[in-house]
């Protein structure tokens, strides 16, 4: 999964940063946008549970919080792929700046503490995972005891928007290492709940 994904940001590199494909320059035609022109927010959906809510539930969904997931639940809010962006907790940038993000798919259930969005306008799940995590976002951090990006922020992050025939490309290019690594995720967690299954009965 680390090889796809450095596969997938060293063509992003060579697309979006040295131009390799424009010879060396950003065409003059790509436009300057933010995250709101290429991202579909899905906040207002989310919905935190206590601990003692989650206590007695069937442990069936994953329930994500900011960089994780923090525990199994018996409902789902979400179905499908999106990504989450760490809104706020001990970090929401990595050394570099970038955002902590989690790309997922399936059925799930999310709190307060990450951002729920999708691609538009063209851009996948996948394009916009790799533009956002290669955007340095520290400027638009707040809160020094507890590090957070809000809404607000995140929507008016300004960003070079490429044209849709490159864009389109792009993703063509991209999409079967990032579908390689969604089915990687899935048949993990099917063996590591394998696993438990196979505990818990040698235990009894």
């Amino acid at each position: 999964n680390d090889n796809l994904l450095a596969t997938s940001q060293a063509i992003f590199k060579s697309w979006f940063v040295d131009f390799q494909p424009f010879e060396g320059k950003c065409p003059y035609f790509w436009r300057n946008g933010c995250v709101e022109d290429i991202a579909e927010f899905y906040d207002s959906m989310r919905k935190p549970l206590s601990t003692l809510e989650r206590t007695d539930m069937e442990k069936v969904y994953p329930y994500y919080g900011a960089v994780s997931i923090v525990d199994y639940v018996d409902d789902y809010l979400f179905d499908g792929e999106y990504l989450l962006v760490s809104e706020d907790g001990i970090y929401v940038v990595d050394e570099n700046g970038h955002p902590l993000l989690q790309h997922i798919t399936g059925k799930f259930w999310a709190n307060n503490h990450a951002h729920i969005l999708k691609g538009k306008a063209g851009f996948t799940e996948d394009s916009l995972y790799l533009f956002l995590a290669n955007t340095n976002m520290a400027p638009i951090v707040t809160g020094a005891a507890q590090p957070k990006i809000n809404q607000a922020n995140l929507k008016s992050f300004p960003l070079v928007i490429p044209d849709s025939e490159t864009l389109s490309k792009f993703n063509a290019l991209i999409e079967p290492f990032f579908d390689q690594r969604l089915s990687n995720v899935a048949e993990i967690k099917e063996l590591e709940a394998l696993k438990e299954l196979l505990l818990s009965q040698l235990t009894h």
